[in-house]
């Protein structure tokens, strides 16, 4: 992870930089993909290319392109991806929903893998989610993950909040609610099942101008597709590391702390409709 973690300026990025990147990203210009990764980006010029990094050392046995679904950003995101060679398309309708559901029409490959812009991906993160989809009994896998420490909060504080999350997973499982534990930065399916079930519910998320409704585009997703088959959880090869912005938002890892445990305990004892 330690080699994408690298700190940059948009401002200054030196044209061999850029120009390394694009040659290691330049193996996801394929005619006939098999898999697409799909990315939902609303202004992430400071975290973009770490993400990009990351996933330009993906060793796969699979054809697979890119495609970036840039949500109306207003920095210097969409300059960044030209710089990169990276296939993006604009999506105009504001919200992480309509991002990822215009990357999953957009997209051409067998199987449609779901990422993020502020995370970081192990090499074996493709292969590790495809190969179980190759089974026609799962229609969705999943990975696990852990949150970059930042100046605001210490890998300490997050591993405490990781550990109740994680009791959260199995309380889930347990309840019947798996579906809840599909988190957006980390899961994939067929692109057929996807378009099937009827896309990703672009009236939730929390991100974007459209408010969340009690639903989140990627737990609603792996539910409707459960239809097709059954969630696998991947443990080996899919453990991304993402950014605790999220955490941030809500006051802090001490408050997402408490509002995890207040929202784990109501799913405990009401299931979502």
């Amino acid at each position: 992870m330690q080699q994408h973690r690298f700190s940059y300026s948009p401002d200054t990025l030196s044209p061999e930089f850029l120009r390394e990147l694009r040659e290691r990203l330049a193996k996801f210009q394929v005619e006939d993909p098999e898999v697409t990764i799909a990315i939902p980006a609303y202004n992430e010029e400071k975290n973009l290319l770490n993400t990009l990094s990351s996933l330009a050392s993906q060793e796969t046995r699979f054809r697979t392109e890119i495609i970036v679904a840039n949500n109306n950003s207003k920095d210097r995101t969409q300059a960044l991806l030209d710089a990169c060679g990276v296939k993006s398309i604009l999506v105009t309708q504001q919200g992480i929903g309509y991002a990822r559901q215009a990357a999953l029409e957009a997209g051409r490959g067998t199987y449609f893998l779901n990422a993020d812009c502020d995370c970081i991906y192990p090499p074996t993160w493709v292969d590790a989610l495809v190969e179980p989809l190759t089974k026609p009994d799962v229609s969705c896998t999943y990975g696990t993950y852990s949150f970059i420490p930042s100046a605001q909060n210490s890998r300490l504080a997050l591993f405490l909040h990781e550990s109740v999350s994680h009791l959260g997973f199995k309380l889930r499982e347990w309840k019947g609610l798996e579906y809840i534990n599909v988190l957006g930065f980390n899961f994939g399916f067929r692109r057929a099942d996807g378009l099937a079930v009827g896309g990703f519910r672009v009236d939730a998320g929390h991100q974007g101008n459209v408010a969340a409704t009690g639903v989140c585009e990627d737990g609603w997703m792996a539910m409707t597709l459960l239809d097709k088959g059954r969630l696998k959880h991947v443990i080996r090869g899919a453990h991304v590391w993402t950014s605790d912005r999220v955490l941030n938002r809500d006051g802090g890892v001490a408050k997402a702390f408490q509002k995890r445990i207040s929202v784990e305990l109501s799913r405990l004892f009401h299931k979502p409709e």
